[in-house]
């Protein structure tokens, strides 16, 4: 989740249109979310400027593709190494 994205939510529930437990639900993969067989970074876009890379190397095609799928639920770009 990007800078943009939590504003978006802390702005929402400000006004009234977002639950504080719906915000909550938006907000519990920060920082981090276990996948089991990977750790992902949740918070990489808001330290370093770009999200979570998958760093391909010792990971199933499946895994990948899970990684993949939870990281563009959160942003817009994606980068797997080889």
């Amino acid at each position: 989740m990007d800078r943009t994205k939590v504003k978006a939510v802390l702005q929402a529930v400000r006004e009234g249109n977002l639950s504080t437990e719906e915000a909550l639900d938006r907000l519990k993969l920060l920082p981090y979310e276990d996948l089991g067989f990977a750790t992902l970074d949740n918070h990489r876009s808001l330290r370093q400027g770009f999200p979570e890379v998958i760093f391909c190397p010792g990971k199933t095609v499946e895994q990948v593709a899970q990684i993949a799928d939870r990281l563009l639920r959160q942003h817009n770009n994606l980068l797997a190494i080889p």
